[in-house]
């Protein structure tokens, strides 16, 4: 364990957005949004283009920081500063296919990014 760093959830955990908004100027992103995924389960987030798929996960990610709202991990506000702190908390992410290795399963692709694996 290293100070100052977050402490993962030992097995499965859920995943919480609670009342996620997200401002780029006027231009409102995500208003509001809330998505609740059940430890141990994969969900698809299916929409049109500018629908706030990819914000909403960069939010959970850490590569954008949301105007409002908050996100739990097993259950525990997080503050995700950026992609690391998302790893250490055993979060991962599938980016969209035409930057997935073709040849490598869901599961490889999923750890194809993380350091410690």
């Amino acid at each position: 364990m290293i100070i100052g760093e977050p402490l993962p959830p030992s097995g499965a955990f859920g995943v919480d957005a609670i009342a996620m908004t997200m401002r780029f100027g006027d231009f409102l992103a995500l208003d509001n949004v809330e998505l609740k995924v059940r430890p141990g389960s994969f969900h698809a987030l299916l929409g049109e283009n500018g629908a706030g798929k990819s914000t909403l996960v960069k939010c959970i990610m850490g590569y954008y920081h949301a105007t409002e709202g908050d996100i739990l991990v097993g259950g525990r506000e997080q503050a995700i500063a950026n992609p690391k702190d998302a790893h250490a908390l055993g979060l991962g992410m599938v980016y969209q296919h035409f930057t997935l290795v073709p040849a490598m399963t869901v599961a490889e692709n999923l750890v194809l990014a993380r350091d410690d694996v």
